[in-house]
């Protein structure tokens, strides 16, 4: 394995992606509040031209990942501001990335929250570059308010924890991971006043909670993990492990050990892969190692559960989290009204994905399969049939598969006398593996159901072999 390098791919600004090897998509924004603490230095970018967009015009550049850009927009028709998200032009012919920006169009169109920035439209199929187009929210992010901040009070800090778990709760209720979350990624409204909430941004990674694969895991050609941001990445998305809404919890303890005492806990670590040796097998240093003594006992205590390695001794959930929180504080931030209309004012389609029709199902057992050594086992599955993984989301995983078949080859008059008789045609057929993990106290389950989505009589045999073989590879009885 060849060695991570931060300056393989040098950044050009503070929230431009680092590229390094092994395709992870990590950067280091979420830390610059922490770690830099002076003025960001604006560069004239040149707009670009996207020819579908009819009804706004760009403005200005506002923001720069390693997926894409994200622009200033003005409406034509009513001279709203709005914000345009498109893909970097060198990443256009990376299927991955494609792939990532549809699922981050797909879910902000199925899920809204009043702590979310909101979705107003997308670019139709097909169209170059693709798009998003969002609410502008009129704010600064986390990352530049702790720009003017060594540090925050625990109750100036709680009051931003409240509202980011009430969306958090309502999302994972709603079977909704962000996986994302960082400084740079949580708009600060109403700074300073009675008002102050928050916004969450950049659904770039975000998936829906489910048994999940990452579709880099099950490309022969890749040994990728999931993306993310190198000190708020879980230590059982760093090993490939099943990631829950507990992933989430543990962002939110790098967030708020980095507001009560101005650090990230690995700081002193500059390289990706030394951020993630740390996560994987450091322990967080106590608040007393930044000479940071104003924080109750029991609200760092909280903070450093967060940033367990398991997920089992992390809070159960967000509001579990803020409920902790609060009476660590002595002072209430929510209570059970908040949580009821945060779920009340979400809009989610999410639950509605993924439903099968019961004709569909051309087989269905159950596999144990340790979470870890799944990719290796569906991956080999697939190359060993010719296949092709086309999408990887929580639960399901669609694949094409080459049915080939002998036909006779047409000839006419002498030359039927020469060369072959036949010919190898190959026809690709759609099916799709459902998944969902099953509690088991002895070992790792998985309920598979194979799925044709459009069933058709002449493939009916193919199918039952495919199954067949799945079944001996993962090695479940008939």
């Amino acid at each position: 394995m060849r060695a991570l390098n931060v300056n393989q791919f040098p950044a050009k600004n503070p929230s431009t992606a680092i590229g390094i090897p092994l395709n992870y998509d990590l950067h280091l924004r979420g830390r610059l509040c922490f770690l830099n603490k002076g003025p960001r230095m604006a560069t004239a970018t040149k707009l670009p031209r996207i020819p579908a967009m009819h009804d706004y015009d760009l403005i200005s550049l506002i923001g720069e990942g390693g997926m894409g850009k994200v622009f200033l927009a003005r409406c034509k028709r009513t001279g709203e501001t709005v914000v345009v998200k498109i893909i970097h032009q060198h990443l256009l012919k990376e299927v991955k990335t494609r792939q990532r920006f549809q699922q981050e169009t797909d879910l902000m169109r199925r899920f809204s929250h009043p702590n979310a920035v909101g979705f107003i439209q997308a670019s139709p199929a097909n169209v170059e570059p693709p798009y998003i187009v969002m609410e502008f929210v009129k704010g600064v992010t986390l990352d530049e308010m702790m720009q003017r901040h060594d540090r925050l009070t625990p109750m100036r800090a709680g009051r931003i924890l409240a509202p980011l778990c009430l969306f958090l709760q309502t999302a994972h209720d709603n079977g909704l991971l962000h996986r994302d979350l960082t400084p740079a990624n949580i708009m600060i409204i109403d700074e300073g006043t009675t008002r102050e909430t928050i916004k969450v941004m950049d659904f770039g990674l975000a998936r829906r909670i489910g048994f999940y694969i990452p579709s880099g895991q099950l490309d022969s050609q890749s040994s990728a993990i999931d993306g993310g941001t190198p000190d708020y990445i879980c230590p059982e998305q760093l090993e490939g492990r099943q990631v829950d809404h507990r992933g989430d919890l543990y962002s939110v303890g790098v967030l708020m050990y980095g507001l009560l005492t101005g650090h990230v806990p690995f700081e002193a670590n500059t390289d990706p892969a030394q951020i993630m040796r740390a996560t994987l097998h450091d322990t967080p240093p106590r608040f007393h190692h930044w000479h940071v003594n104003n924080v109750p006992s029991t609200i760092e205590r909280l903070v450093l559960s967060c940033l367990a390695k398991s997920p089992a001794e992390r809070p159960e959930s967000a509001r579990a989290l803020i409920e902790a929180y609060q009476l660590a504080l002595g002072s209430k931030l929510v209570d059970a009204r908040s949580f009821e209309t945060s779920s009340q004012k979400a809009v989610s389609t999410l639950q509605e994905r993924n439903k099968v029709d019961p004709h569909n199902i051309i087989d269905q057992f159950e596999a144990s399969m340790v979470e870890h050594l799944a990719a290796m086992k569906l991956r080999g599955f697939v190359d060993g049939v010719g296949g092709r993984v086309v999408e990887s989301d929580a639960g399901v995983i669609k694949v094409m598969l080459p049915l080939v078949r002998e036909v006779e080859v047409r000839k006419s008059g002498v030359w039927k006398l020469f060369g072959p008789k036949t010919k190898q045609e190959v026809e690709w057929v759609d099916l799709e593996l459902h998944m969902a993990k099953k509690q088991n106290v002895t070992r790792s389950v998985v309920d598979i159901k194979v799925v044709q989505p459009m069933p058709r009589h002449q493939h009916k045999q193919f199918c039952a072999r495919i199954c067949c073989e799945l079944r001996a590879y993962l090695m479940v009885g008939r």
